[in-house]
């Protein structure tokens, strides 16, 4: 990941574990301790059944918005730069605003990355929709008062991806995290301008 060869981070902190995919490979990857929410006791149970060989990999079956708030107040919070992957999103209930309110309230140094996100100027990009009000948009974020200056979206243009073809965004605010994204060569910075336009739903 070149993210992490540019941000030092201390830990990943991931939502939505569902069946333990993504933790393994972040955990491989880049070998920091990471911390894992999970509600659904199935996917909670596959997950831990299949990560149970990997050190420093600490699943917790909770609703993740519970969850960040016991980890933040506990001796087990990281400290540091802190890499969040935010995928919970999967049912009625979109509990991505407050999540994100959690990292950037409790850890100062949060870098979010949010998955299934709108490119707002690449929809060969999917993402994911689950009804008015809960497109995972710029908009949406700016709507929930969670949308930061600093945004970043994906360089490669959907047309030169394979596979699924999925939309992200990193989203951060420390000034020194800022400027360390903005050499990573994967990701465009989306300008200030650009974010207060689209939000105000110009676009998307």
């Amino acid at each position: 990941m070149e993210l992490c060869a540019q941000v030092p981070f201390s830990a990943i902190i991931e939502t939505g574990t569902y069946r333990g995919t993504t933790t393994k490979y972040f955990r491989r990857a880049t070998r920091l301790r990471i911390h894992s929410f999970e509600a659904d006791p199935r996917n909670y149970g596959f997950a831990r059944t299949h990560l149970m060989f990997l050190p420093d990999v600490h699943l917790h079956r909770c609703d993740s918005r519970a969850g960040l708030a016991r980890l933040a107040a506990s001796d087990a919070a990281p400290t540091g730069p802190v890499f969040f992957y935010l995928d919970a999103h999967g049912s009625g209930d979109l509990p991505l605003a407050q999540e994100i309110h959690l990292a950037f309230a409790h850890w100062r140094e949060a870098v979010v990355m949010i998955d299934d996100f709108a490119v707002p100027d690449d929809p060969g990009y999917g993402f994911d929709d689950y009804g008015p009000g809960k497109a995972l948009t710029l908009g949406y974020l700016r709507e929930s008062a969670v949308l930061p200056s600093a945004v970043w979206f994906p360089e490669c243009a959907s047309i030169r991806e394979t596979g699924a073809r999925r939309g992200c965004v990193i989203l951060a605010r420390a000034a020194e995290l800022i400027r360390r994204i903005d050499r990573v060569t994967t990701l465009r910075r989306w300008a200030n301008d650009e974010t207060q336009r689209l939000s105000a739903g110009a676009v998307g």
